[in-house]
C-alpha cells in the first residue's frame, strides 16, 4: 500500500466519536470544538514518541511526554505547535519529544510499543495517561497529574559536550535513595529542537524531534547505590551528518520496571503495557576546548644492529587529563601501527627490528580520545652493522674448503669435512 492510499483510509478521531455519541448534544459538542482532531494510522504504519520539559511547576519529578507523529498525517501540526507552545511557556516541568514515525524507524518502533490507534497521540511518563488528540486543557492536566505521582527516590545527573566531527559525549549519573533495588530501563534520547529533516503536514518543521538513541537498557541499581557512564555518540555514524550543536538536545528518561494497562484508543481500545518514568532529566551540549597531547618523548638506542629486536619508551601527557593513543611509523616498510588508549603520563614500551642495516627515524604522534593530536616525536636511528655476512654462511665455507684442501685446517675441523 503506498502512502497515498494510506491518506485515503484516515478517519478524524473527532468525527468517528461524535458517531458514537450522537444523544449528548450542546456540552460534546461544545467540548469537541476545543479539539483539532487525530486520525487513524494505516494498518501497514506504526507509531512513535514523544518527550517535553518546562521547569517552573512543583512537581514530584520531571515528567515526560512521547507524542506519536506522522508527516501525511492532516491533524498532526495542531499537535506539533501546541507542545511547542506548551515547552515555550516554561510554566510546566516536563520534557518532550517528537517521534515522526513514518521517517524514523527508531521512532516508529518505540510507537509501535504503545499499540497505537491514532496519530497524533500523546504519552505521559510512558502511558500513565494518553490522549489522541489535541487539547490545551488536557495536556495541562494530565501533566499536572502525572507530575504529582509519587515516584522512587532517583536523582539523575547529566552533562553533555560537543565535540569535533558531529560527536557527542554524554556522562550520566543516576543515584537510587530508596532501601530497595531499583529495577527498571534507562533511555537516552537524542533530540533536533528543531528538526532539518522533517516538517509536518502544514510544512512547518517538527520540534524536539526524535532522531536516535544513545542508550537503551535495563538497569538495575543498588539501594543507596548509583550507575553511571559515558558515551560518545557519533551523529555521523548514525546518520545524522548535518546536526548542529546548537540544535541538539540529550534526554534520559528512566522507567520502572512494574507494568500498568493502559490504552491507545481510550477508555479500553489498543491496550498496551505501561511502564512508567519516574526520572527525567534533559541536556544541552556545550562546547568543548580540547587541548592536543603534548609532543611525546622517545627514549632508547639510536644504533645498533640490523636483525636485533631493540626496545623503547614512549610517553606525553595531555592537558586535559584524556587518555591517549600513540601512532608509530619506523620508516621501515613495516608501514604505521596504533595503540592505545593508554592513561596520559603512562610510559608505554614498544619494541621493533629493522632488517637491513641503515639509518632510520622513529615517528610518534599522540591522539587523544577526542581526536586531538599533538605534533610528531622524532628518534634518527642508525643500523651500521648486519649479521649476514656471506663468509659465515655454511655454504660459503663449503666452497672454500673444496677449493683448498689443505688450507685452512682449523676451518676443516668447524665444518665436520
Amino acid at each position: 500500500m503506498n502512502q497515498g492510499d494510506n491518506k485515503t483510509l484516515l478517519r478524524s478521531y473527532r468525527g468517528y466519536h461524535n458517531m458514537k455519541k450522537i444523544i449528548p448534544i450542546c456540552i460534546i459538542g461544545i467540548l469537541l470544538c476545543t479539539e483539532f482532531g487525530a486520525v487513524a494510522l494505516p494498518s501497514n504504519d506504526t507509531k512513535i514518541i514523544i518527550q517535553n520539559k518546562t521547569e517552573k511547576a512543583d512537581y514530584t519529578h520531571t515528567v515526560f511526554v512521547e507524542i506519536g507523529t506522522a508527516t501525511w498525517c492532516p491533524d498532526c501540526p495542531a499537535s506539533n505547535a501546541a507542545w511547542h507552545s506548551f515547552y515555550g511557556s516554561r510554566k510546566y516541568n516536563f520534557e518532550y519529544t517528537e517521534l515522526v514515525s513514518d521517517k524514523n524507524k527508531e521512532a516508529n518502533s518505540r510507537f509501535s510499543e504503545f499499540n497505537p490507534k491514532w496519530v497524533p497521540t500523546s504519552y505521559w511518563d510512558g502511558g500513565e495517561y494518553v490522549y489522541p488528540d489535541t487539547n490545551d486543557k488536557t495536556f495541562s492536566s494530565y501533566l499536572n497529574s502525572s507530575g504529582s505521582r509519587v515516584v522512587p527516590d532517583l536523582v539523575s545527573d547529566l552533562s553533555v559536550t560537543w565535540l569535533e566531527n558531529t560527536k557527542i559525549k554524554i556522562n550520566y549519573s543516576v543515584v537510587n535513595n530508596e532501601s530497595s533495588n531499583f529495577l527498571g530501563r534507562l533511555k537516552i534520547y537524542i533530540v533536533e529542537l528543531e528538526s532539518t529533516l522533517w516538517n509536518d503536514y502544514n510544512g512547518n518543521p517538527y520540534y524536539h524531534a526524535f532522531l536516535n538513541f544513545a542508550d537503551n537498557k535495563r538497569i538495575d541499581i543498588p539501594a543507596t547505590g548509583m550507575i553511571s557512564n559515558t558515551i560518545i555518540w557519533n551523529g555521523t555514524a548514525q546518520g545524522f551528518p548535518g546536526i548542529t550543536q546548537d540544535n541538539i538536545q540529550v534526554i534520559l528518561a528512566v522507567f520502572g520496571n512494574t507494568s500498568h494497562k493502559s490504552y491507545s484508543d481510550p477508555p479500553s481500545g489498543n491496550s498496551f503495557d505501561a511502564y512508567f518514568a519516574d526520572e527525567c532529566i534533559a541536556a544541552s551540549p556545550v562546547v568543548l576546548v580540547n587541548n592536543p597531547p603534548e609532543t611525546p618523548t622517545i627514549d632508547g638506542p639510536t644504533s645498533g644492529n640490523s636483525g636485533t629486536v631493540y626496545t623503547y619508551n614512549i610517553s606525553t601527557t595531555d592537558p586535559d587529563g584524556d587518555n591517549v593513543y600513540y601512532c608509530v611509523n619506523c620508516s621501515d616498510d613495516t608501514g604505521e601501527g596504533c595503540l592505545g588508549p593508554f592513561a596520559s603520563g603512562e610510559k608505554v614500551t614498544i619494541t621493533h627490528m629493522w632488517t637491513e642495516k641503515g639509518t632510520y627515524t622513529i615517528n610518534v604522534k599522540a591522539r587523544d580520545i577526542y581526536d586531538a593530536q599533538s605534533d610528531w616525536a622524532t628518534l634518527t636511528v642508525t643500523m651500521p652493522y648486519s649479521y649476514n655476512k656471506p663468509i659465515l654462511q655454511p655454504q660459503f665455507l663449503k666452497l672454500l674448503i673444496q677449493r683448498f684442501p689443505h688450507a685452512f685446517p682449523i676451518l676443516r675441523q668447524l665444518s665436520g669435512n
